[in-house]
């Protein structure tokens, strides 16, 4: 699938900039629904073509990141924008009772779990529509709690990814051209939590270079 101008367009839209512009984000969240009512700006047209984009991978890996990693981005930013229910067609459907609890988003990521008295009442609306509460949010931080960084990548996923790309679905390698690069950047932080005693952290890098590693064998 080829990626459309109406996509770029509203992918910028949903952007926090590495969270320098997550308060634009959150707001944009906000706005989905009476957007989808009135399809402002076509963003039907973006809902279907995320979902499409997610079935085929056929969004390109970031420059860092894997293919499957990629997908994964875009499933978080497809709950964050729509909802709690799965893209449809999605091969690798999260389990709704893993978000919020074990698996984190942007938008839920500076939600004020400690003080519910300041949450917003459009985010408490948020986490209503999504099945999450408070309570999901301050267990994902209790230390030693089950957080889900990222999936493992599932066995198969590269034939499929070859299968795709042989009937004209995806083209693109399956690797970003800095994915070595953010390897070597992983290790060298384990490096340092483990010279600092950090062994918890260290071990949550050894599960996401772990996560990363194909699994067709």
């Amino acid at each position: 699938m080829e990626i459309s101008e109406n996509f770029r367009r509203w992918r910028q839209e949903f952007s926090d900039y590495g969270g320098d512009l997550i308060d634009f984000y959150v707001e944009a969240c906000d706005n989905v629904p009476a957007w989808l009512d009135s399809n402002h700006e076509n963003i039907r047209g973006f809902r279907d073509e995320l979902a499409g984009h997610i079935r085929d991978s056929s969004v390109g890996p970031f420059p860092s990141e894997t293919q499957w990693t990629t997908d994964e981005y875009l499933r978080n930013l497809w709950f964050d924008v729509f909802g709690a229910e799965p893209p449809q067609d999605d091969p690798y459907p999260v389990p709704r009772e893993r978000w919020g609890r074990h698996r984190m988003t942007t938008y839920m990521r500076d939600i004020p779990y400690r003080h519910p008295e300041r949450v917003r009442p459009e985010a408490l609306t948020w986490l209503e529509a999504r099945g999450v509460t408070i309570e999901d949010l301050a267990a994902y931080r209790e230390p030693g709690a089950e957080v889900e960084y990222s999936r493992p990548e599932p066995p198969g996923f590269r034939d499929r990814l070859a299968e795709l790309t042989a009937a004209g679905k995806r083209s693109g390698p399956a690797e970003g051209d800095r994915v070595a690069e953010a390897r070597a950047d992983l290790l060298d932080a384990k490096q340092s939590y483990l010279e600092t005693g950090h062994t918890e952290q260290a071990a949550a890098v050894d599960k996401i270079l772990a996560d990363r590693e194909p699994r067709d064998e």
